[in-house]
């Protein structure tokens, strides 16, 4: 979905006690906007939640959260993401003005490139002094010296770990009614693509972060990925499928990433595989994790799509089974027939966290 696009605002609902604003539906989305600016059927910018808009003058009342769009409470009434005119123009519903608007996508401070792409400081006094020497001088002076820490994402092999939210396709739950999917929980952790190939007859992993693949080993996911012994794990694959080309991606949590789910040891939870490039249906997937008691994210229930989307978000709305004392982040909805999946974000966690 763009960050910022033409919309038509399908409904306007009072808000009980307040005089000055109302809710506008947008997709699926409810946004408090000012009374009487929007007309039901008018077309404004919708601005999804988790962006970062441009430091300008209309945008000054939101200076105080770092100019970030999230998700807020206003009289009990949850708003998600930000209704504003349209900039001038021939516009049509659906069209893209994120770039227009100068929308960026937010990213966590702990997802910055930034946090891989130099080792930690060392503790030891003399490891200090030539790290020190080696960041600070050397490779200043002859950039041609250092390794190349990271690369972008290889989309040509896989793609990008992004679930669609729910509001931003509310059609899929007409066109898939009736039919079976397989609830599982949103984990929260971050996201993590091994690339298993074989080199001079020699198992080869390359590892991924969400945005970017990783070639300095000296890195959260590399040293995760190694804890955890999840090489093993991809091996168990390469042995079941009789092929070297697997891919997979999970989720990996613990405390490196917050520890919202409060574990002692960090661990990857796998929620896509894929094998010779095409990647297993929701049946497939579970029946090759359970085969070969490879970690998966965890399953809520297995449930016939009959909701509306009130009814959808209502259900999310529940604890983490990891940490009964949380709030899960969400859930995460799979056709068990194809690949068709959408996740719907708990609110109370999107407020919580934000």
């Amino acid at each position: 979905m763009n960050l910022a696009s033409v919309q038509k605002v399908l409904k306007l609902t009072p808000i009980i006690g307040a005089d000055m604003i109302e809710t506008a539906t947008v997709l699926g989305w409810e946004v408090v906007v000012k009374k009487g600016e929007y007309k039901v059927g008018d077309l404004c910018a919708y601005i999804q939640i988790d962006t970062v808009v441009p430091e300008l003058p209309e945008y000054d009342f939101l200076r105080e959260r770092k100019y970030r769009v999230r998700t807020i409470r206003l009289r009990k009434q949850i708003s998600q993401g930000l209704i504003v005119p349209l900039p001038s123009g021939k516009w049509k519903e659906g069209d893209d003005i994120t770039d227009v608007l100068g929308i960026k996508k937010y990213e966590k401070p702990d997802s910055n490139p930034e946090r891989y792409e130099k080792p930690r400081m060392p503790k030891k006094w003399y490891k200090k002094w030539y790290y020190i020497f080696k960041y600070n001088f050397l490779f200043k002076l002859f950039p041609m010296l250092q390794k190349k820490s990271r690369s972008p994402f290889p989309k040509h092999l896989v793609s990008i770990t992004d679930e669609e939210r729910i509001q931003n396709i509310p059609q899929v739950l007409e066109q898939y009614k009736g039919k079976l999917f397989v609830v599982s929980y949103k984990l929260d952790g971050s996201s993590i693509t091994i690339i298993h190939s074989k080199v001079l007859g020699k198992s080869k992993f390359r590892i991924c972060s969400r945005r970017f693949e990783l070639h300095d080993k000296k890195n959260d996911w590399y040293r995760v990925f190694k804890d955890t012994g999840f090489d093993n794990e991809v091996l168990k694959l390469v042995n079941h499928f009789s092929t070297n080309d697997i891919i997979v991606q999970g989720e990996a949590i613990g405390k490196f990433n917050g520890n919202h789910h409060n574990l002692q040891r960090e661990q990857i939870r796998l929620f896509n595989i894929y094998v010779s490039g095409k990647r297993l249906n929701q049946k497939e997937f579970l029946k090759v994790c359970l085969a070969n008691n490879i970690p998966h994210c965890p399953l809520y229930k297995e449930v016939t799509l009959n909701h509306t989307l009130p009814e959808i978000l209502k259900e999310s709305e529940i604890k983490d089974i990891l940490n009964p004392v949380a709030d899960v982040e969400g859930l995460v909805w799979r056709c068990i027939d194809d690949n068709m999946s959408f996740k719907v974000i708990n609110n109370n966690y999107l407020v919580k966290e934000q």
